[in-house]
């Protein structure tokens, strides 16, 4: 395929998938950080402003159900630190679904509502489903297919044939703004063109399983409090020296997950017990856990790499935003030129 094959593969894929790929970049970038930036955004809702006892799993999950009449609790997270919240996402019979904040301290419900109430919540649906369930997380698919096609189309239009790579990438700012952004468009993509490569193909590792696998069932009978929480204790016992991380809950099982930062930062022990005549299932330490994105997670986020990590992400997020924009303002001014200059013909 020769060079003007590769830059118009290049360009329509690209205007095709500019503005979600605007979008998959600025909701991760949210989510590297996501409950700093969370507590940030909305300090009034899902920081913990109480000075009283700490209250039980289980009465959060019946605080957040009474919150939100006829909704029962799906999944609840763990406060991820100090001052932060319980954040319970619960779902009714046909499958809407709404969200709450609870202080661990004395209980009360700090937010609850729909999930634009909650915006790294809404981020992290967009980042990874379109918030459109199957049928999100397949464009989702294929906006990383897209990124992957891009960065490997751009490197090859790119390719220099001769000359000195530095002399190819070198950006002239004294030319006019159009092709000082076309410069710097095409300098930005080819020196992260391989980050970008990584992104695509750990974030494919991600959405293809999840994808494949079928959804869970939905609660349709409530279960105590103190079911709940018999049932977490039970798991807990099963890893006593590990944190909480959340739990999901079907009509007959409780399902933990414990953090494990001895394997990596994203790993977690999973144990699982039932809610009535509470006994443990299983418990499978993190180590054993054959879990492909308990492997890929990690590195899609840039944590397997220390603190370091997710601020190259960011760097390399805020590149794509960037090529996303410009790509299609290059687009634009091209064919301002071509009409001016289809102008002047005829005018001659």
């Amino acid at each position: 395929m020769n060079r003007a094959r590769w830059l118009r593969l290049h360009k329509y894929v690209g205007l095709a998938m500019a503005t979600l790929l605007l979008v998959q970049a600025a909701t991760g970038m949210l989510l590297l950080y996501r409950g700093p930036v969370a507590r940030w955004i909305d300090p009034a809702g899902l920081a913990s402003h109480g000075t009283a006892p700490a209250i039980s799993a289980g009465t959060a999950v019946a605080g957040a159900e009474r919150a939100l009449p006829g909704y029962a609790v799906a999944r609840l997270f763990a406060p991820d630190a100090d001052g932060a919240t319980y954040i319970a996402e619960l779902s009714e019979a046909h499958g809407a679904k709404r969200y709450a904040s609870v202080d661990p301290a004395g209980g009360a419900v700090l937010r609850a509502g729909p999930i634009w109430a909650f915006p790294v919540e809404a981020a992290l649906q967009l980042h990874y489903r379109l918030m459109a369930g199957k049928a999100g997380m397949a464009i989702v698919l294929l906006n990383a297919l897209a990124l992957l096609a891009m960065a490997a189309t751009g490197l090859a239009y790119w390719w220099p044939r001769k000359g000195p790579v530095t002399k190819q990438l070198s950006i002239r700012w004294n030319l006019a703004f159009r092709l000082v952004l076309r410069q710097l468009h095409r300098t930005t993509g080819v020196v992260a063109s391989a980050l970008f490569g990584f992104m695509a193909v750990t974030g494919l590792l991600l959405v293809v399983p999840e994808l494949i696998e079928a959804d869970a069932p939905a609660r349709s009978q409530p279960a105590s409090s103190a079911a709940i929480d018999r049932a977490l204790a039970l798991t807990q016992s099963a890893f006593p020296d590990s944190a909480l991380r959340d739990f999901r809950l079907t009509d007959e099982r409780l399902i933990a997950n414990f953090h494990a930062p001895e394997r990596n930062p994203r790993a977690v022990h999973r144990a699982i017990a039932t809610l009535a005549d509470p006994h443990i299932i299983s418990a499978t330490r993190a180590e054993k856990n054959e879990a492909l994105w308990m492997t890929i997670l990690p590195l899609h986020t840039g944590n397997s790499f220390g603190p370091i990590g997710p601020v190259a992400i960011m760097i390399v997020a805020l590149a794509l935003i960037a090529l996303s924009i410009t790509g299609p303002l290059i687009w634009w001014q091209a064919r301002a030129v071509r009409r001016r200059s289809a102008t002047r013909k005829q005018i001659a």
